[in-house]
């Protein structure tokens, strides 16, 4: 009798932890499971359920290339099914179906995953089927906030419309942000406009409950729920602990409406905001392909990848057992970085909740829980779980000898400072150079304000930055806030910081320490000449660095003139004796 042949499928995002659940489930289903990311040694590469790996191009920032290799690649591999696990993956061959007709994508139809996709297309849905939604408001340009500011009631949340956006050079993939005023508001739809438009949605305060399931044109066969106990950032964000629990009857019908309006076909999370109180609730949006917290689905019994499979391949859902609740799954990786950020403390309690020391404790005892996973440390599959616990330990390990180092560089720059280096340098200069990102804020304002000072002292003052366009003018508020004090910023134009400027410079201020590290990858002889302008002081409550108040409130741009002020008038008093000599 002839043995029948394995079916093969592809993983794409492999390099993210839901395509190892992914790996391990079709491996058990007796797949022959290859791989591929647009990274090097992906966690997944260490596991035993799968047979190969491969790296293809950036899809956010080639889209072309890597439909052009997934096309070359299946022409020389046949594949039963190809999984792409991530919107990274799924907007670039969403949008080359056509080129792609013959290769089984496990993909929902191109009409539903464009609402998916967008979130003001999901949420327009959603009210015509009487789904529960927070207010939310799309906005396409600053202009629209003009007529919006008496109507909008703070916190806001601002959601790009789409995940993955779109802009000159390429795609990025877009967070989620709050603002509190409406400096915050424009500042933050600044950032997000450049993408695309952005979504404005009142604050639902809640816990994140999620409905997973799968379904065939509109039908759900199966469907989950979890509740997110950590995410990291603590205002919202991936989830690093959650549990399984019963799936509340009012999610699970409204998740219905959605995928019956939208004939879905495939497995799809419908995430929600539960008021646990009053149990009233708010659609948050619809991720249409695998979900971060899948392995707790997979270790509670929903095996959504197997589900997939026999739909993708047979036609329907095999009946699958109910799921076990209680369960809890932790992301080892991303769940020490919530317990970090609650000893760090400085959350915004006005959108996060605080955990209290039991809660924190009870976190940490549900490590010895007999219903406890991990969802990349497995006994049946145990290498990648201690790759990954090896690049835990690895990361902190660097993280705290760069604080060592940090801590040194700032101890140097305020020593320079307070030993009189620095005035040393400044009394020999013929020219001088403020650099900081932009170079439309901070080093902007020195270079005004010590170039008038320094007209009859014979040094040359001038500003640059790393920002690539030259000409832009100085940032409007920060002009503004200049203005109040007699500083006129009006002329002042950027430039590109280059090599040869850094060369003809006899001494260098800087902003910050990245901005010191980047001149000297740029020329390293440069090194002794380079000095943190915010140094000057020894007060504890003044920083070495000084923060860019780009896209910030008015008063970030008045902390930000008073400390350039402050070191400005230490190197106007050396200028003076030089002078005066």
């Amino acid at each position: 009798m002839e043995q029948k042949q394995k079916p093969r499928v592809l993983v794409l995002d492999a390099d993210m932890v839901p395509a190892l659940t992914i790996s391990r489930s079709l491996s058990h289903r007796n797949c022959v499971v290859d791989v591929a990311s647009d990274t090097i040694n992906p966690l997944i590469s260490y596991s035993n359920s799968v047979n190969a790996v491969f790296q293809y191009p950036d899809p956010l920032a080639v889209p072309e290339l890597f439909v052009q290799w997934l096309l070359e690649h299946t022409r020389n591999t046949y594949y039963d099914l190809v999984i792409p696990v991530t919107e990274r993956s799924l907007v670039a061959l969403s949008e080359h179906r056509g080129l792609l007709s013959h290769i089984r994508l496990a993909m929902p139809g191109p009409a539903c995953l464009e609402v998916a996709l967008d979130k003001a297309k999901t949420l327009a849905l959603a009210a015509s089927i009487g789904v529960p939604l927070p207010h939310s408001i799309t906005v396409s340009n600053l202009d629209d906030l003009v007529d919006l500011k008496e109507s909008l009631k703070f916190p806001l949340v601002l959601k790009p419309v789409r995940s993955i956006g779109s802009a000159t050079g390429g795609s990025s993939q877009l967070q989620v942000s709050y603002a509190f005023d409406m400096a915050e508001l424009e500042s933050g739809c600044a950032r997000v406009l450049q993408f695309g438009p952005v979504l404005l949605q009142e604050f639902f305060s809640g816990i994140g409950v999620g409905v997973e399931l799968i379904a065939r044109h509109g039908k759900v066969h199966y469907a989950f729920q979890h509740q997110r106990l950590h995410e990291v950032p603590l205002t919202g964000g991936g989830s690093s602990l959650r549990k399984s629990e019963p799936v509340m009857q009012p999610l699970l019908e409204a998740a219905e409406r959605l995928m019956a309006a939208l004939d879905w076909t495939g497995v799809a999370m419908v995430e929600f905001k539960l008021d646990p109180q009053s149990r009233k609730f708010c659609l948050m949006e619809i991720n249409g392909r695998f979900w971060g917290s899948l392995p707790l689905a997979v270790a509670a019994g929903a095996d959504f990848p197997s589900m997939l499979l026999d739909l993708e391949l047979g036609g329907e859902v095999s009946p699958s057992r109910p799921y076990r609740n209680n369960i809890y799954c932790r992301l080892l990786s991303r769940d020490i970085h919530w317990y970090e950020a609650v000893l760090r403390g400085g959350v915004d309690k006005r959108i996060a909740h605080v955990p209290t020391g039991w809660e924190v404790f009870k976190g940490l005892g549900l490590f010895f829980h007999f219903r406890h996973r991990f969802d990349v440390q497995s006994i049946k599959d145990p290498v990648p779980g201690f790759v990954d616990a090896g690049r835990v330990f690895k990361s902190y390990f660097h993280r705290t000898l760069a604080v060592s180092q940090e801590k040194a560089f700032f101890s140097r720059q305020r020593r320079a400072w307070r030993k009189g280096v620095v005035a040393a340098a400044v009394a020999q200069a013929g020219s001088m150079l403020f650099v900081c990102y932009g170079n439309i804020n901070r080093s902007a304002l020195a270079d005004v304000m010590v170039r008038a000072y320094a007209e009859d002292s014979g040094i040359s003052v001038t500003s640059a930055g790393f920002h690539q366009q030259d000409g832009r003018p100085a940032d409007v508020v920060m002009a503004d806030v200049a203005a109040q004090f007699g500083v006129d910023m009006h002329a002042m134009r950027s430039i590109c910081v280059t090599t040869q400027l850094l060369h003809d410079s006899d001494i260098i201020f800087v902003m910050e320490k990245s901005h010191y590290d980047r001149l000297c990858a740029m020329d390293s002889s440069i090194a002794d000449k380079v000095y943190l302008l915010g140094a000057h002081s020894n007060a504890a409550e003044w920083p070495a660095e000084i923060a860019d108040p780009y896209g910030r409130a008015r008063t970030d741009y008045l902390a930000c003139y008073e400390r350039i002020a402050e070191a400005v008038d230490n190197i106007k008093s050396v200028i003076a004796v030089r002078v005066n000599d």
